[in-house]
């Protein structure tokens, strides 16, 4: 299903079925199997209802930055909508990045994982295969394998909202082992990716960011960082819960 959505000029984003699928609790299309079977990086990230005891309707806004390639430095903003839905999940409308960035994405009727998270990772492989010339699909089976047989899991805390908080850290660099398009994809084998996640987070999601090393020598390593901005209830913005991220 994925595939057959991932049309037109290269800078088309397939999200529409993933974040659906995902976010709806059935990682890998296996909603019926034991949640024991994936690995634990598996489970934070698609197994884990990131909406409970979230009070809706709210918003929450996502900072998105790219830094250490100055001629391609930006950044832009990532929105969730989410309102009550049924015993299934939340209802959930989102705006992935703006202008020319904006990559369309589908509503989602039953979400309980938070779609930010198939966006992110979905928005990162396209990207390198743009510049790579290589297949999205190859590189998204290489996150996969390495989400299920690579990753590292920590507790550690970091800050939100002025107050530390107890977070769980995934970290992984799914295209170190590779061999065969070495070459093709050059410095993007050094690729580490980190994802911050804690149940005391509005959407379970702190922060995700990738980090390649840079090119030049003693260059800023590129980075591609999302991060929770704000979180309000309500109609119109509502109230806020406060401000940002570390």
């Amino acid at each position: 299903m994925i595939e057959r959505l991932m049309r037109g000029n290269g800078r088309l984003l397939c999200l529409c079925i993933a974040a659906a699928v995902l976010a709806a609790g059935a990682p890998l299309a296996a909603a019926d199997t034991n949640k024991d079977e994936f690995s634990k990086a598996n489970q934070l990230l698609f197994m884990t209802d990131h909406f409970v005891g979230l009070q809706t309707p709210a918003r929450l806004e996502y900072t998105f930055e790219r830094t250490g390639s100055p001629e391609n430095d930006f950044t832009d903003e990532v929105e969730l909508k989410v309102a009550e839905g049924d015993e299934h999940g939340k209802k959930v409308e989102t705006s992935f990045l703006t202008g020319d960035r904006h990559r369309y994405t589908p509503n989602v009727d039953a979400a309980t994982g938070n779609p930010v998270i198939m966006m992110f990772l979905q928005n990162d492989v396209s990207s390198i295969a743009e510049r790579s010339g290589g297949s999205w699909r190859y590189l998204q089976r290489r996150v996969k394998t390495a989400l299920e047989n690579s990753a590292k899991v920590t507790e550690e805390q970091a800050e939100y909202n002025g107050r530390k908080i107890d977070v769980e850290r995934i970290r992984l660099k799914p295209f170190a082992g590779e061999e065969e398009h070495r070459g093709q994809l050059d410095d993007q084998v050094q690729k580490r990716y980190v994802f911050t996640l804690s149940d005391a987070v509005p959407g379970g999601v702190l922060e995700m960011r990738s980090e390649m090393p840079s090119p030049a020598e003693n260059g800023e390593p590129l980075v591609e960082r999302l991060t929770l901005a704000s979180v309000s209830h309500g109609g119109n913005g509502g109230q806020k819960d406060g401000d940002s991220a570390q």
